[in-house]
């Protein structure tokens, strides 16, 4: 990955640090791992349950969901965390490598678009994108930034002879599955020839790890092209495309269009959910929840099990007023408390 020269993106970079690096506190320390979509918003929350709270101290490490996933199925944290719901599979080997934690639990916690940025000098700063030309950039199908698909779309824009770089993640993610989910709804070839996961085999690009990682990368080339999660986006100031969506209009990320994208959806009991292409006139297309996941018994450390489910509840009530501000958007209050009371069945 390129060095950073954007104070920006050192901004990013010290607030994901968590807070690892304080003064050992007496007290109780509870440690979890995963995504890095909601990472600077999951950091703001822990921040503040510890300046109210601060005899509990939760590290977060945003290692993307693949691997968060990976050490929560190992035991090896108190909660994982996943922009992709835990699949039954998962699930089971979970439950299954750890019978004494008895069931898993998942909790929505806040929900967030997944914009489609780029770094093309002299262009407009909202390009239009149809869902061909989307698609066909990240199969490696439109290879310049002056192809005819793209200036069709936008005549008005000066778009370069400059060859398109794809960036896409390295690391097993579940901003990688959400956008996939997308690529693969609105796409019968990406379906069929590269599917959908929190891995893929791309077929152009160059990868970069976590949402910092792909965001310094399309930072610092002339050229590049690819997805983050929209409070990176935001916070650096990138180029973000408008997104032709299912009705067939051009839509910008943000957090009406995120809102849009989430109006009527039916959420299961099991609180897992999947949002491939929302069909609103006013949404916009790439919009994932993300979930925290959690075990059911936790007898061996009682007092890291109590203050779990009070951090979690303090994220779902009070922590939601953060969400806005940096660019994700809040849990509806039915959805809230609704995950407020699975947190109960955290036992110590």
């Amino acid at each position: 990955m390129p060095v950073a020269s954007s104070w920006k993106l050192v901004v990013i970079a010290g607030f994901c640090c968590g807070l690892s690096g304080c003064d050992a506190l007496s007290g109780v320390d509870i440690q979890g791992a995963g995504a890095t979509f909601p990472a600077p918003l999951y950091k703001r929350w822990y921040l503040e349950y510890y300046r109210r709270h601060p005899e509990v101290r939760v590290n977060y490490q945003a290692i993307g969901s693949g691997a968060g996933i990976r050490q929560f199925t190992a035991d090896l944290v108190e909660f994982g965390a996943s922009d992709a719901a835990m699949s039954d599979k998962e699930i089971e080997e979970a439950e299954k490598q750890n019978p004494r934690r008895r069931h898993v639990l998942l909790f929505p916690m806040t929900a967030g678009s997944i914009a489609v940025c780029y770094n093309v000098p002299g262009a407009p700063r909202d390009l239009k994108l149809s869902r061909q030309v989307y698609v066909d950039i990240f199969l490696g199908k439109i290879t310049d930034w002056n192809d005819s698909a793209i200036a069709t779309l936008n005549p008005e824009a000066q778009l370069p002879d400059l060859p398109i770089t794809v960036v896409r993640r390295s690391d097993g993610s579940g901003t990688t599955f959400a956008f996939t989910n997308h690529l693969g709804a609105a796409s019968k070839e990406w379906k069929e020839t590269i599917g959908v996961g929190k891995s893929v085999a791309w077929p152009v690009g160059i990868g970069g790890k976590g949402n910092a990682g792909v965001a310094a990368w399309i930072d610092q080339t002339p050229g590049a092209i690819g997805y983050l999660e929209y409070g990176y986006a935001e916070l650096l100031g990138l180029a973000m495309a408008r997104l032709e969506n299912k009705a067939g209009h051009y839509v910008a990320p943000n957090l009406a269009s995120g809102r849009a994208a989430l109006e009527g959806l039916v959420i299961p009991d099991n609180l897992r959910v999947w949002l491939p292409d929302p069909a609103g006139a006013e949404a916009y297309p790439i919009v994932t929840y993300t979930w925290i996941l959690c075990y059911t018994n936790y007898d061996d450390k009682p007092d890291r099990a109590a203050a779990l489910r009070n951090v979690l509840d303090f994220c779902l009530t009070e922590g939601q007023q953060w969400s806005a501000e940096l660019g994700y958007i809040p849990l509806p209050a039915l959805l809230a408390d609704r995950a407020r009371m699975a947190v109960q069945n955290i036992k110590p």
